[in-house]
C-alpha cells in the first residue's frame, strides 16, 4: 500500500574528508532546498566539492558548519521530502 502523506529523511553524507570552506547563508533546520541547489562547498589537499541538494525538501537538521572538519561518510546533513511514495 502505498502512502503518499508519508515524508522520507534523506541523510547527505561526505564523499570525501575535509573542511566546510562554504556554506549557504541560509542552511538551518526549516530551509526549504530544491534539487541541485548547492549546499555547502567540502575542501581537501585544494581539491574542492559541492554538496547540492539531491531532491527538493525541508532541512530537517544540520550537523556540519563553516570550518568543521568531516571524515568521508560522516552527515553532514537531513533533507526531509515531503510526499514521497512509501510502501507498507
Amino acid at each position: 500500500m502505498n502512502n503518499l502523506n508519508s515524508s522520507e529523511v534523506i541523510q547527505i553524507k561526505a564523499h570525501m574528508s575535509g573542511t566546510v570552506v562554504d556554506i549557504n547563508h541560509s542552511l538551518r533546520p526549516g530551509m526549504q532546498v530544491v534539487e541541485g541547489e548547492e549546499l555547502l562547498t567540502l575542501e581537501r589537499m585544494k581539491l574542492f566539492y559541492t554538496v547540492s541538494a539531491p531532491c527538493t525538501g525541508v532541512v530537517t537538521a544540520v550537523m556540519a558548519g563553516f570550518g568543521s572538519r568531516v571524515l568521508e561518510g560522516e552527515i553532514l546533513l537531513e533533507i526531509e521530502v515531503s510526499g514521497a511514495l512509501k510502501s507498507s
